[in-house]
Parts: structure tokens; C-alpha cells; sequence
């Protein structure tokens, strides 16, 4: 697909910087890791229902604009229902986490949920690819995801395995962040976090569509923080409803 890009990323981030989200440190982050280089060929368009995206004027239009963007439906099988499996987050809500995290130079962070691999691109620009780390249940997603990390130029470990398990060989970590939403914090998230350290993850319930946690890990290992605003993600795979189970609106 080819396009002049450069007018519509510039665009993006004029938007999200006069929108209060995107604060200054992490401006040339985002200028220096565009989205587009992540977002697969095959997407969809979340409605009611998946829609594919069929025309390259259509998928230049959807990747530039402040709206999340499927990037897997059915866990990848191609004779599902069309249920969307993973996502690439609406920039605003990209923005508003990372600036969540507090993070400073040096710091060493993990990503609960790689998916198209952004994320973990923008937190490598900014604290460098030595202090990053990422996990990704899904292995063909790792797959992908590394291959476009490393084509960016940038080199986090991206890792394949269980999220809920957090990433105990690079552990500790100054930052933990998650990009799928969890019922409870899993503690081994808290046990690989240093002392003074910060968690940040959606949390999803029964009776509620979602809500951002901020926790700041003591060295009791304990801990406590307080909610940040909304935010409705996937969940955890491991965390998803049985087929027969009630589920909330807020899927």
C-alpha cells in the first residue's frame, strides 16, 4: 500500500498533543514510531459486528484515526464468527497509559499483552529496547509482533508465554503495565515488581464495563493505588468468558 503518510501521522499527533494526552516527553516517541508500520494488511473496523476493511483508501483512513482497530479476529482461524481477538488501541488511550506510567530514563518496564506491537515499539523509543520487555500468549502474534518491532528498529524482548505469570527472568521491573484487562491483578505482577515500583492494568467486572488501576508496589509487597479513569480492554484469554456464562455490556 502505498501513500504519503507523513501529513496524516503529523495530523495525529497535532490532535493528541491539543487534546491534553500526549505530553511533550513523549512526543518524539510517537513522531519516531509511526502506527501504520503495525497494523497489519487484514483489520477490521470494530461496529456491531467486525467488519473488514477492503480497500487501501479505507485502511489509511481507519490507521490515522483516533479509534482502536482490529487486528485479529478468531484467534486467527478463518472460519470463526468473526470475533475480534486482538487490537491495536486507539491512540488517545495509548497515550493516556504511557503517560500514566510515570516512567523515567532507565527505567525497566514489562507489556502484559504485545498484540500488533506498538506499544512496546513506543516504550522502547522512549526508555530503550535493553529496559523493555514484552509477553504475548498468542505465538503467531509474538511472531509477528517481533519481526515488526525489529523492522522499526528497535529490539525489546519480545517473549512468548502466559501474561497472568508475568515475565519472572527479566523480573524485577520498575514498571508493569497491561494491555488487556484482568478481573484481579495477578501477584505475580506485584512479586516482579521492585519496591517503589507501578502497576497499570484495566480491570474489568461482572456489573461494570472497565476501569484503569493504578498501584504503586511497597516494599512489603503489598500493593495499593486507585483508579485513573476508564478504560475497556480484551481480556486476558485466560480470563475469558465461558460460552455459556453471563457476560457484561461492556465487552
Amino acid at each position: 500500500m502505498t501513500e504519503d503518510w507523513r501529513p496524516r501521522h503529523a495530523a495525529l499527533l497535532e490532535a493528541l498533543a491539543a487534546s491534553g494526552e500526549l505530553p511533550g516527553a513523549w512526543r518524539p516517541a510517537f513522531a519516531a514510531v509511526p502506527r501504520h508500520h503495525f497494523i497489519p494488511a487484514d483489520i477490521w473496523e470494530q461496529r456491531a459486528t467486525c467488519v473488514p476493511v477492503t480497500t487501501d483508501a479505507a485502511w489509511w483512513d481507519l490507521v490515522y484515526r483516533d479509534v482502536p482497530i482490529v487486528t485479529q479476529v478468531d484467534d486467527g482461524q478463518s472460519d470463526g464468527p468473526a470475533i475480534a481477538t486482538s487490537s491495536n488501541s486507539m491512540p488517545t488511550m495509548v497515550a493516556r497509559m504511557l503517560t500514566a506510567l510515570e516512567v523515567a530514563d532507565g527505567q525497566r518496564v514489562l507489556e502484559i499483552g504485545t498484540g500488533s506491537g506498538w506499544n512496546a515499539a513506543l516504550l522502547a523509543a522512549r526508555l530503550g529496547s535493553r529496559n523493555v520487555t514484552t509477553v504475548e500468549v498468542d505465538p503467531v502474534l509474538a511472531e509477528k509482533a517481533a519481526k515488526v518491532i525489529k523492522d522499526a528498529g528497535y529490539s525489546p524482548d519480545v517473549v512468548w508465554g502466559d501474561g497472568a505469570r508475568g515475565w519472572e527472568s527479566g523480573a524485577p521491573y520498575d514498571r508493569i503495565i497491561a494491555t488487556c484487562s484482568v478481573r484481579r491483578i495477578p501477584y505475580a505482577w506485584v512479586r516482579q515488581t521492585k519496591p517503589g515500583g507501578l502497576i497499570l492494568a484495566p480491570l474489568a467486572g461482572d456489573f461494570w464495563s472497565g476501569a484503569l488501576v493504578r498501584l504503586d508496589v511497597g516494599g512489603d509487597g503489598v500493593a495499593s493505588g486507585r483508579f485513573v479513569g476508564g478504560a475497556r480492554f480484551m481480556p486476558m484469554r485466560s480470563e475469558r468468558p465461558r460460552p455459556d456464562a453471563p457476560v457484561d455490556s461492556g465487552t
